[in-house]
């Protein structure tokens, strides 16, 4: 009768160290997804700064143009300002496109922590059941 007890203690605690072990890894790759995203984030804020500069750039220099300016070099400067209004559009919807997984990923690693620290706290539970099992085991014994 002992044995099946050790037994069920021991499958409880490999199964305990088991939780433990992949909350622990998922959490940490989750951290590590969270990171990587904030720092792409970063980027592409970066990216988009740099692209309202130079749309904002271009369209000063279109505007404080004198009428006499030649009509080739006004269409080129017109065309590079559209081609920054794309790159602006774009770099703003990869930003959001990013956050939306940021905040997913976030959410996750919320989550996660959340599950370890009651995989944590089922060191309590354990205790709970070796009580009761020590309790049937000498109530049997008597």
């Amino acid at each position: 009768m002992k044995n099946v007890f050790r037994k069920q203690y021991k499958s409880m605690q490999d199964a305990k160290r088991e939780l433990l072990k992949s909350t622990k890894q998922a959490a940490s790759n989750l951290a590590r997804e969270k990171k990587r995203l904030e720092a792409q984030l970063k980027r592409i804020n970066a990216r988009t700064k740099r692209a309202q500069a130079q749309l904002k750039s271009k369209s000063g220099r279109l505007a404080s143009a004198s009428k006499s300016m030649a009509v080739k070099t006004r269409r080129e400067l017109e065309a590079q300002i559209a081609k920054s209004k794309k790159t602006v559009k774009a770099a703003r919807e990869e930003a959001r496109v990013a956050r939306d997984e940021l905040k997913i990923v976030r959410r996750d690693l919320a989550d996660a922590r959340h599950h370890l620290s009651h995989a944590l706290h089922i060191d309590k539970a354990i205790v709970k059941v070796e009580k009761a099992m020590a309790k049937r085991l000498a109530a049997r014994q008597k």
